[in-house]
């Protein structure tokens, strides 16, 4: 793929609705979760789904909670609660290997979502209220 190609995939992607995100952003969570499922019944420890699981609900709930404007409180934090129990679970985990790596890997990327997420929530969030305040001077 070509650098000009990967710009339009992204430029696609941007463009594309927020329920049209959510509904792709679920469709992966599902098509994971249906996959650990598998393994699981194929040997794979339930402590290691459960904190895999709880990692990827901690990086997608920061997509689904934090996104909305209106949501800054403690909103916030359930990425990071799931995180925290994802990893405590993936250290319980007799099969998993490195549970440390894994749980800052998946906190890392987290926490640079969460971040791109809520500024760019913040931007335009500050974007509307500039254009309220600036409709509403009379001319």
């Amino acid at each position: 793929m070509s650098e000009m190609q990967a710009f339009a995939a992204i430029g696609r992607i941007k463009n594309l609705s927020e329920s049209s995100r959510n509904t792709i952003a679920i469709g992966i969570w599902l098509s994971v979760f249906v996959c650990l499922l598998f393994v699981t019944a194929h040997g794979q420890s339930k402590l290691m789904t459960a904190g895999l699981l709880l990692h990827l609900t901690g990086a997608y709930s920061t997509f689904l909670l934090c996104g909305k404007s209106k949501n800054f409180s403690l909103v916030n934090g359930v990425p990071y609660a799931c995180i925290l129990t994802g990893a405590v679970l993936l250290c319980l985990a007799p099969d998993f290997p490195a549970p440390l790596t894994a749980s800052l890997v998946f906190l890392t990327l987290t926490t640079l979502m969460h971040w791109f997420v809520v500024s760019d929530t913040r931007k335009v969030f500050l974007a509307t209220e500039k254009t309220s305040l600036v409709s509403e001077c009379p001319t």
